[in-house]
């Protein structure tokens, strides 16, 4: 029986990691959904999808990690901005943590190792 080696695909891993990128995108500064998605691709996540950012951020609000309010536009619609609360201030800080420890041991998994 022949198995197939399949390449990593970049859209899986982006959606493991979504809400962790959604959540560093607000740390330093609020933000409304296509500035957000803006955010994500300028960091180099120039897969993430629009609907894919703003079910994100409909699902953070939901589980409470979010606040929002609405800023009146004189060019257009008025946009609704998302902000970090508390609450999402700590799960950014404790999925950062679980990040850091598994990037590190992936990256420690691919390191080549010296011929033995």
């Amino acid at each position: 029986m022949r198995t197939t080696v399949r390449r990593v695909d970049t859209t899986q891993l982006l959606k493991g990691v979504l809400d962790l990128a959604v959540l560093a995108a607000l740390r330093d500064e609020d933000g409304y959904g296509y500035d957000i998605l803006r955010r994500l691709r300028a960091a180099g996540l120039e897969e993430v999808g629009d609907a894919s950012v703003y079910g994100t951020l409909r699902r953070l609000f939901n589980g409470g990690l979010l606040n929002t309010y609405v800023v009146p536009s004189d060019e257009g619609p008025h946009r609704k901005y998302y902000g970090l609360n508390p609450a999402g201030r700590a799960e950014l800080q404790r999925s950062g943590k679980i990040w850091h420890g598994f990037s590190s041991t992936m990256d420690d998994l691919l390191r080549e190792r010296g011929a033995a």
